[in-house]
């Protein structure tokens, strides 16, 4: 089982909804995903609700001193890949979540005030030793000069994704109706954005996956 954590220094970033979206993605191309819910926003728990009978993504909700169980549970029951939702806040439920970490996601708006609340983050990332990638989200398309500047800056702080997410409204629409992007609109460009994003990071927790077999 590889375990995919979503992190950020600043809330408001869009976390639990690309989270969200992207756990649908990897459920649409064959993943067996478990989200576990350490945010005491319960932003995916409330998400999973909405989503009812839709039994193809389990949502747990646990505090972070049960995280490790929690992935243990989760492995037990078959789960393929593991979703961590953290709080918008670094600290200590963080920390637990990054060191089980295969790869760690960092949404980023493209904001000066974003990049520079990430740095304490990815020191903590380096520190530990855990794989890290920014995924600049809520790009405006009016806004293409301030969205490159920050992907420059993001680039020589760490790895970028290079799948850039914008602000669009199947975004809002998939979590009011307990869905991801590519089951609202299909053919959107959400649906397409998260689409690029799934395929890299699958393409990164499988080089992380080699990398432990043959360590």
């Amino acid at each position: 089982m590889r375990v995919l954590v979503f992190t950020t220094q600043k809330g408001g970033s869009g976390k639990s909804t690309l989270a969200a979206s992207l756990a649908v993605a990897a459920a649409q191309d064959g993943e067996t995903v478990h989200v576990i819910d350490i945010d005491p926003q319960c932003s995916i728990s409330n998400w999973s609700q909405r989503r009812g009978g839709n039994g193809d993504i389990s949502v747990s909700r646990t505090d972070a001193a049960d995280l490790k169980r929690a992935l243990l549970r989760a492995r037990a029951a078959g789960a393929s890949l593991a979703i961590i939702d953290t709080p918008g806040l670094f600290g200590a439920s963080v920390t637990l979540a990054i060191q089980d970490a295969d790869l760690c996601l960092m949404p980023i708006k493209p904001s000066i005030l974003d990049i520079e609340a990430s740095r304490p983050t990815v020191e903590q990332l380096r520190r530990i030793g855990r794989p890290f990638a920014f995924v600049l989200n809520q790009c405006v398309a009016a806004s293409q000069a301030r969205t490159l500047d920050a992907a420059t800056a993001l680039v020589k702080a760490g790895a970028l994704a290079p799948s850039m997410v914008a602000t669009r409204s199947d975004f809002l629409d998939a979590m009011t109706g307990g869905q991801g992007v590519t089951e609202v609109n299909p053919r959107g460009k959400a649906a397409q954005e998260i689409a690029l994003l799934w395929h890299w990071v699958k393409s990164k927790l499988q080089e992380t996956s080699y990398g432990k077999a043959a360590a």
